[in-house]
């Protein structure tokens, strides 16, 4: 949990703003995707909409065998991974132009899904050194040999708790209403609004 803590207090530094509620998730979500026989995708963390008696409410989901298996550096990148989907998130919703994702069948689809999802991290962090380990370490998904191979042998083999999901899993789907009612962290909403400005000179 340190760890976490660690990661999300550096994030807050790079960026200038709030780190949304997260908490540890103990089952491991994955992915048999498709037509892609044999391979498989593990959601190591996530955001996640969520309602509460009908306001919204986004949380980031990091999952135990990330915890416990990942380097500093991993939980690092994915934490700041994370946030650029959430700030990414915000940005579409303060527009009210999200309702729910276009829906994907394979884990292939799926990365790059994920990817157009975020903002630019170099728009977003301050700390370069965060900005250069979040480049190499998400191509575009996360490329971790070694995490992906502790979590299949101590966590996935061992029979520890996983969920099968499909690869549209992350796909987001919100009510209008909800969307409508909802409201944002105004520092996010503007720092949103200032990477798409800069997105779109």
């Amino acid at each position: 949990m340190s760890f976490v803590q660690h990661s999300v207090d550096r994030v807050e530094k790079a960026s200038g703003l709030h780190y949304p509620q997260y908490y540890i998730e103990p089952t491991l979500p994955v992915s048999k995707g498709g037509g892609e026989y044999g391979q498989m995708g593990v959601f190591f963390a996530r955001v996640i909409p969520t309602t509460v008696t009908g306001s919204l409410t986004i949380l980031i989901q990091f999952t135990a065998a990330l915890v416990a298996h990942g380097t500093r550096g991993t939980i690092d990148a994915v934490a700041a991974h994370e946030f650029t989907h959430y700030v990414e998130l915000i940005r579409k919703l303060a527009r009210t132009n999200l309702v729910s994702d276009e829906a994907v069948t394979s884990l292939y689809e799926a990365s790059f899904a994920d990817s157009e999802r975020t903002v630019p991290a170099k728009l977003l962090y301050s700390d370069r050194a965060l900005v250069g380990l979040l480049t190499r370490k998400f191509k575009p998904e996360l490329l971790d040999p070694a995490l992906n191979k502790k979590v299949g042998e101590s966590w996935i083999t061992k029979g520890l708790p996983t969920r099968w999901v499909g690869p549209e899993a992350n796909r987001v789907r919100l009510e209008m209403g909800v969307v409508a009612r909802a409201r944002f962290d105004p520092e996010v909403v503007k720092k949103a609004l200032e990477i798409e400005e800069k997105m779109s000179t």
